[in-house]
């Protein structure tokens, strides 16, 4: 496919990230950060973004767009973005020349071939056509982060045909979330009326994401979004597809994750009260049913 239609004058003042620049020798890059690119940049190559962790912001076409846990977007060649971090985050950067995944790609954008071009479709278009975001949750949240991890594993160990497997996850990859993309274009007034109080919902996740960890409640959320508490609820549960209580409470635990892991001379009970709950039988009870473990578990086996 060519992409020189997106490669427009204007943009050209900003820097071209080419694949080679990995210095791999490969036409194919994959990584897991967590200080990310605030400079206005571009790629000579697809880049796909998965937030794992955290929230930060996401700059296209000079509109910010929030983006969280859960969160894939696929970037074509050669548009401007870049990014702007409140606090800790960490995405996964999966980037690969188009070519990689189907050698006729470099063919004409007008072939009918599903192999071809279904993959990607829904994604690499001209810029003011991108989704911002498409937030995967439960089982598909899973299977794409698994997809992931073993797309890191294959590129980090390289053992035999590791191209070729990866190629093969690459397909796999774009297949699951291209199914889960077309099955959310049908959700066109939920999606009008989020865009309507995007503002509203932001400032108010704004808010939970510094105060996760008082006693905060809904009503605190509602006041400081200005809708209805109805209203609010049913909006902010379609733009994170997670409740009021869901939300903070997995916010606390991936917190408790980071102490465990990070800070070995905090007590469990000092974690349970440093995250924000106030008993420690209800922490430890919320945590194994979110993980499936135990803090100390995670924190003797270094899990997670």
């Amino acid at each position: 496919m060519d992409y020189s239609y997106l490669d427009r004058e204007e943009y050209k003042k900003y820097p071209l990230v080419e694949i080679e620049e990995n210095n791999n020798n490969l036409p194919f890059f994959i990584g897991k950060v967590t200080e990310l690119n605030h400079v206005k940049h571009r790629h000579a190559f697809v880049q796909i973004i998965y937030v794992s962790k955290g929230s930060c912001k996401h700059v296209l076409n000079n509109n910010a767009f929030e983006i969280f846990k859960g969160d894939i977007f696929i970037m074509p060649p050669y548009v401007p973005h870049y990014f702007i971090q409140k606090g800790d985050v960490e995405i996964f950067e999966f980037e690969f020349i188009p070519e990689f995944v189907n050698e006729k790609f470099s063919e004409t954008f007008q072939s009918t071939s599903f192999y071809d071009f279904a993959y990607l479709e829904p994604f690499l278009v001209i810029e003011n056509m991108i989704k911002p975001r498409l937030n995967l949750y439960g089982a598909v949240q899973r299977e794409v982060e698994d997809i992931l991890r073993e797309i890191l594993l294959e590129y980090s160990d390289r053992n035999e045909n590791f191209e070729l497997m990866i190629k093969a996850l690459t397909l796999k990859l774009l297949i699951t979330v291209s199914r889960e993309y077309n099955s959310t274009i049908d959700k066109s007034d939920e999606n009008y009326l989020f865009t309507k109080h995007k503002d509203s919902l932001i400032r108010a996740i704004d808010f939970i994401n510094v105060n996760y960890n008082t006693n905060i409640c809904l009503d605190d959320a509602v006041k400081v979004s200005l809708l209805s508490k109805s209203y609010f609820g049913f909006l902010f549960k379609h733009m994170t597809h997670m409740t009021f209580t869901e939300y903070v409470n997995n916010l606390r635990i991936n917190k408790a994750i980071e102490f465990l892991k990070e800070r070995p001379e905090l007590k469990i009970i000092d974690i349970c009260f440093e995250v924000g709950y106030n008993n420690v039988n209800h922490f430890n009870r919320i945590f194994r049913n979110q993980i499936g473990l135990t803090p100390m578990q995670v924190r003797k086996n270094k899990v997670l």
